[in-house]
C-alpha cells in the first residue's frame, strides 16, 4: 500500500488533480465487451490487485478526483464491481461515465477517445466542488493507445496500460 500512496503523493506533487481510468482491460485484466451477463461478484477476483490498492490510495487523498470512463453501458455492474472490490473505501467519490446515456455530450470537446467523458466529469467536478481543473491537470490510464493518443493531443497526462505493474511507471514519472 505504501508504494501507492507515494504515488497518489507523486501524481498530487504534480498538480494532477484527475485520474481518469478506464475500466475494461485496464482496471480489470480481461474485456466485458460491454455485455457481462453474469454478476460483477464473478468480475471482482478480475481486478488487478495494482488497481486495488491504487484507488485506495487516490480515494483516501481529498486533493484528488478519481473517475472511470469507459466506452461500456453496463456503469450499474462496473459500480457494483468497484463497491465489492473496496468495501472498506467511500467508492461514492469516484465519477462513472460510460455510453449508458446517463449523461450529456458537451460541445466544442472531441468525441475520439475518452474525450467527452472526461470533460463531462471535469464539468461535474467544477460544479459540485466548485474547483478549475485544467486539462493539463489530468491524467488517462487506459490499455487504448487511441484513447491515449487523443488525450495527450488534448494536453492531458497518459499512462498506456499494459500489465499489472503498469502502475509502477507512475512513481518512475514514465509517463507522458
Amino acid at each position: 500500500m505504501e508504494k501507492y500512496v507515494r504515488i497518489v503523493q507523486k501524481l498530487t506533487s504534480l498538480n494532477i488533480k484527475l485520474v481518469a481510468v478506464d475500466f475494461d482491460q485496464t482496471i480489470i485484466n480481461m474485456h466485458t465487451c460491454g455485455v457481462w451477463q453474469f454478476s460483477s461478484k464473478s468480475l471482482v477476483p478480475r481486478v488487478r490487485p495494482s488497481f486495488k490498492q491504487f484507488f485506495k490510495a487516490a480515494l483516501s487523498c481529498g486533493d484528488l478526483h478519481v473517475a472511470i470512463v469507459t466506452k461500456s453501458p453496463q456503469i450499474p455492474l462496473i459500480r457494483e464491481v468497484m463497491e465489492q472490490a473496496l468495501p472498506e473505501c467511500d467508492t461514492s467519490r469516484i465519477h462513472y461515465r460510460g455510453t449508458d446515456g446517463e449523461w450529456k455530450e458537451v460541445k466544442g470537446v472531441s468525441k475520439e477517445g475518452k474525450q467527452q467523458h472526461i470533460q463531462s466529469v471535469i464539468q461535474q467536478i467544477e460544479k459540485d466542488h466548485k474547483v478549475k481543473i485544467k486539462r493539463e491537470e489530468v491524467i488517462l490510464l487506459d490499455d487504448d493507445e487511441t484513447n491515449i493518443s487523443e488525450a495527450r493531443n488534448s494536453k492531458m497526462k497518459t499512462l498506456l496500460v499494459k500489465g499489472d505493474d503498469s502502475l509502477d511507471e507512475l512513481l518512475e514519472a514514465r509517463y507522458r
